[in-house]
């Protein structure tokens, strides 16, 4: 799905007004769209009543040519709780509504939502700012006890950067025209959105060109085509080979995550370049794996003076992870920089691997190939140099502006991860909350090292490694619950996850 914010959305449907795809067309075709989905959605649950909260604006419009049309087949009320439509195209499609009844009064309102069975809310479209009244609020208390669904967005909701505002209506369903909005995506509003239905309205493909830089929402079917064939006559030597520098006398954990995921994602051959105990526990847990034992500092890190044997080894490696669990000491720091100057082929870089550039971040000027990078939003404050407030709101343009400064990808992982490029960005809605724990990055690292040591691309990498990462995420979920799930238990979905892509790959129908 196509993903824009607010701003593109006006300048969208400018042009395709001035092109002939009309304000007054647009509308209409969203109204439509509306219907349909309310249609069959009323029908496959066997309801009669359908009730409209309508504002004053254009978004209203789209619910007055909804409500017109399921008015043949259903007992429709639209309730006005923003006084008299302003806008002439909304104002026109309100004076055309025959065989609906409409409630302009407040109490009459809240009566008619505690009756209702299905609500729909046209309240605000995505250009809301400010803060929701009183009255609207307590309406929107009654009506969360009933099925919802949004026309475009949930009122109270931002559109660009994904924040609510108080007494923001849960929604079962959002039906957004055009394009999805890129907030929706994000958290806290995507709880609030519930599945998202997309509707054309007529706009002509050509016109999102005028767009800047482009946004899609990552989908499965878009996954599958990205991972590799694995044709019946192959070899390991097809699949790549992955070399995982990480792990510490602390945290022997991340190394064993990293290289774990990476086997389960089909690479070739995996090396896990770390200390003697990391080496030990992933060869006793994963026997597949090979081992490059480092020697290590007194307090358990490894040091710079690895870096020979790490860039001999990785000459015939065809990508490297850098980071999970290797500490901060002055020697990791020289040690992952050395790396980034001198290995030739792509990098990771996660983790500890970021905070090692934390203040010298035009070495990645220094690679001699492709870098992804992969910061939670306090790494990638401290990369940006920026607030936290400021990444943490603004997570699509905090990604962007380091993946264009360096041509790099960069995956802004958390609610809604952005995997941002210099042209495009591609945003990910798997995943829960579970997956908040210590570990669950060493696994995507390990996952995404995966995929770009098997030839994949770095951008087509990252969007596979996130999308599935986050679906293992949500299997596990269901299986051991959030609390209780951990970064070794998404591991052990990868099976169920591959199994069921392979599937849908053999029978697409």
């Amino acid at each position: 799905m196509r993903l824009v914010t607010p701003e593109q959305m006006i300048q969208i449907e400018t042009e395709a007004n001035r092109i002939g795809c009309t304000f007054d067309k647009m509308m209409q075709k969203a109204g439509e769209g509306l219907y349909s989905f309310l249609r069959d959605f009323a029908m496959g649950n066997q309801l009669t009543e359908i009730l409209f909260l309508c504002g004053n604006g254009n978004n209203a419009g789209d619910c007055f040519v909804a409500a017109q049309m399921l008015s043949r087949q259903f007992r429709v009320t639209v309730c006005m709780v923003n006084g008299v439509v302003k806008t002439r195209r909304a104002y026109m499609k309100y004076k055309a509504l025959q065989n609906v009844r409409i409630i302009t009064d407040f109490e009459e309102t809240l009566e008619a939502v505690k009756e209702a069975t299905l609500v729909i809310d046209g309240v605000f479209g995505i250009g809301f700012h400010g803060t929701l009244t009183p009255q609207i609020q307590q309406i929107f208390r009654l009506a969360e006890e009933k099925l919802c669904v949004a026309a475009d967005i949930p009122s109270g909701g931002n559109g660009l950067t994904g924040e609510v505002t108080q007494g923001t209506l849960h929604c079962d369903f959002t039906v957004t025209f055009g394009a999805g909005k890129y907030g929706m995506t994000q958290q806290p509003l995507q709880e609030y959105c519930g599945d998202i239905i997309l509707v054309d309205v007529g706009i002509p493909e050509k016109v999102y060109d005028i767009v800047e830089y482009d946004m899609f929402m990552l989908a499965q079917r878009d996954i599958r085509k990205y991972l590799p064939v694995r044709p019946g006559n192959s070899h390991k030597g097809d699949y790549g080979r992955l070399l995982c520098v990480a792990g510490s006398g602390m945290m022997p954990g991340a190394a064993i995550l990293s290289a774990t995921a990476a086997l389960r994602c089909g690479v070739g051959t995996l090396c896990l370049a770390s200390v003697p105990d990391a080496c030990r526990l992933l060869v006793a847990n994963a026997p597949e794996a090979m081992v490059l034992p480092l020697a290590s500092d007194a307090d358990g890190f490894l040091t710079e003076a690895a870096l020979p044997k790490l860039l001999n080894y990785a000459k015939t490696c065809s990508a490297v992870v850098i980071g999970c669990g290797l500490g901060r000491t002055p020697s990791v720091q020289g040690l992952v920089r050395g790396l980034i100057q001198q290995l030739e082929c792509p990098i990771i870089l996660d983790a500890d691997g970021l905070n090692a550039i934390n203040g010298c971040i035009d070495i990645l000027r220094e690679a001699k190939a492709p870098v992804i990078l992969t910061p939670h939003t306090g790494e990638l404050s401290r990369l940006l140099d920026a607030p936290l407030e400021q990444v943490r709101i603004h997570r699509l343009d905090s990604a962007r502006s380091l993946a264009q400064r360096f041509d790099i990808t960069v995956v802004h992982k958390g609610p809604g991860t952005v995997v941002a490029t210099k042209n495009h960005a591609f945003i990910n809605t798997t995943g829960n909350s579970g997956m908040s724990k210590g570990g669950s990055g060493d696994v995507l690292a390990g996952t995404l090292g995966s995929f770009v040591a098997q030839g994949i691309s770095p951008e087509q990498a990252a969007c596979a490694a996130v999308f599935l990462h986050g679906l293992a995420g949500d299997v596990a979920a269901k299986t051991f619950s959030k609390r209780a799930m951990l970064p070794q238990d998404m591991i052990r979905q990868y099976p169920v996850v591959f199994r069921q892509l392979e599937q849908e790959t053999e029978d697409p129908a």
